[in-house]
């Protein structure tokens, strides 16, 4: 029995003779090498264990229980804050929070530009009064 052996690198097959045993053991041999390599080709498997999951396809958007907690503080604090303002302040201060500008602000409560902005530094000057006897958090 022959087998061929090719040679890749130079592109040529070599037949040589064998027994007949030893030759059918080979071509078997080859054979499940060349159905294992289509599975490959066809079938890859990939453990998840070896991928690496980094990169915006793979970051949950959600917060993490840290981050929740100091959103939960956070509004908290805000919350606290707004208890320190007159009632003409949290008004005004609520309009500008929904993206209203001064303007705005000014023409729907019937008064000039200059009030509303007076209101909104007051509101700057308690919050940051606010903040400084929280201990700068």
């Amino acid at each position: 029995m022959f087998i061929y052996l090719e040679n890749e690198k130079r592109g040529t097959k070599q037949a040589i003779e064998v027994d007949d045993a030893f030759g059918e053991w080979y071509v078997n041999e080859q054979r499940k090498e060349n159905n294992e390599q289509a599975r490959y080709e066809y079938h890859v498997t990939v453990s998840l264990d070896t991928v690496e999951y980094e990169g915006e396809w793979f970051v949950d958007p959600s917060p993490t229980p840290e981050e929740l907690s100091i959103i939960k503080e956070e509004q908290r604090r805000i919350e606290e804050f707004k208890k320190t303002l007159t009632p003409t302040q949290l008004r005004r201060l609520e309009l500008l929070e929904e993206g209203i500008s001064l303007r705005e602000v000014a023409r729907k409560e019937d008064t000039n530009l200059s009030a509303i902005q007076k209101t909104r530094d007051q509101i700057r000057k308690k919050y940051k009064k606010f903040i400084s006897d929280q201990g700068g958090h």
